[in-house]
């Protein structure tokens, strides 16, 4: 029996709102990745349409991505050189300053 892994594609909803994909193995490593307090404080200064992505009452959910969620990480990422920082797709508009 094969014991691989293939990446599965995983959203954050944030306050009820997709906010961002990113790729794991299992659910279980995309949830620490989530849950690691520097993801929160750098969403916290990102902004789209002049609203903080995240704040400290901010209710974060993951899940598994939908189909036109998945496909815009996979468009979104298929340039990119593989690494061993996970890439992360940001699901909503962002406000100009937070792009570079």
């Amino acid at each position: 029996m094969d014991h691989r892994f293939t990446f599965s594609i995983f959203t954050m909803e944030i306050n009820g709102r997709p906010t961002l994909a990113l790729q794991a193995k299992r659910h279980a490593d995309a949830e620490r990745i989530c849950e690691h307090d520097g993801l929160r404080a750098k969403l916290s200064t990102i902004t789209s349409h002049g609203t903080p992505l995240c704040d400290a009452s901010a209710t974060m959910k993951l899940r598994l991505a939908t189909a036109d969620e998945a496909g815009l990480y996979r468009r979104a990422t298929q340039s990119i050189e593989s690494s061993i920082d996970t890439n992360v797709v940001y699901l909503v508009d962002l406000d100009e300053q937070d792009l570079g």
